[in-house]
């Protein structure tokens, strides 16, 4: 049987391109032009994906993101945020609701596939944009292309008139992700990479934190064992079975001391495994060693 995805968005240029892509797939596709559609929809069909604009007529797309959060039969289904607002407000209200942020650009389609093929556990196209189109045989297909292209294109020079961090400083910036329900043990880890000039992000669930590094590509993650919302097993799988987290390095951090757990962890590809409690110089060492560029003291 055909997953479902549903896709709400009022710009049906963008709508009709997602379609015909997430079709490509082999994804049965539902599609809504408002907020209030859209959750109506969720509540009608139970689609295993979700796309969602912000800017939506009847409400906007994050309401009907927490209204799905806090929907007993709806707060399972994984949500994407697509959107042209870049806002770190945005982002930040997305990271808080588990839902996957993907900003609007010429390129959205080169985000969503891998992102939606790991959720769905389906196989990616092969075909590059221009043998899909082929394939498609349409001139229709190709002008609307060419229009949302043209709107989005419109989009990127808008934003990028405007003020902003320079973005090389950004990218180049070292960090970590901690993944850790332990409060004392998240702030030492975070209190010891700052010391040498690292910033450390920290999720307290599994699930949670494997969206984060799917999203922000972590320069390294520090992974605990015992986690609520899927554990460090949970975790590692998800991670290496992503083309785009697989090789970010990962450190298992744990107060479990049994022998099969470092081995299950290793096979799995941890990079590393300790047991706390914490030996800060094996941990900045590993680092250094797995991160050289981006770890130096």
């Amino acid at each position: 049987m055909k997953k479902t995805v549903l896709i709400a968005d009022d710009n049906t240029d963008i709508v009709d391109v997602l379609r015909l892509r997430c079709e490509k797939l082999g994804l049965n596709v539902l599609e809504a032009s408002n907020a209030m559609e859209a959750l109506a929809k969720a509540e009608a069909f139970h689609p295993e994906a979700i796309v969602l604009d912000v800017n939506m007529p009847h409400g906007n797309g994050l309401s009907v993101c927490e209204m799905l959060v806090n929907h007993e039969k709806l707060n399972s289904i994984p949500v994407i945020v697509l959107t042209g607002n870049t806002s770190s407000e945005v982002v930040k209200r997305c990271h808080q609701l588990c839902a996957f942020y993907i900003p609007k650009t010429t390129d959205i389609w080169s985000q969503i596939e891998p992102l939606l093929c790991d959720l769905l556990k389906i196989p990616p196209r092969k075909n590059e944009m221009s043998e899909a189109l082929e394939e498609d045989a349409s001139t229709s297909c190709v002008e609307i292309l060419d229009r949302v292209f043209d709107i989005l294109g419109v989009e990127m020079e808008q934003r990028e008139a405007k003020p902003t961090t320079d973005p090389t400083e950004v990218d180049s910036s070292p960090w970590v992700l901690t993944i850790e329900d332990d409060e004392d043990v998240a702030f030492s880890l975070r209190r010891r990479l700052q010391g040498i000039g690292i910033t450390a992000v920290n999720s307290n669930e599994g699930a949670d934190g494997y969206r984060y590094a799917f999203m922000s590509a972590p320069s390294a993650i520090i992974l605990d064992y015992e986690l609520p919302g899927g554990d460090g097993a949970y975790v590692m799988r998800r991670l290496k079975e992503s083309p785009v987290t697989a090789d970010i390095p990962v450190v298992v951090l744990t107060g479990r001391k049994e022998g099969y757990i470092e081995r299950q962890m290793r096979s799995m590809g941890a990079s590393a495994f300790f047991t706390k409690p914490i030996h800060w110089e094996q941990i900045q060492e590993t680092l250094t060693d797995l991160v050289p560029k981006a770890f130096v003291n």
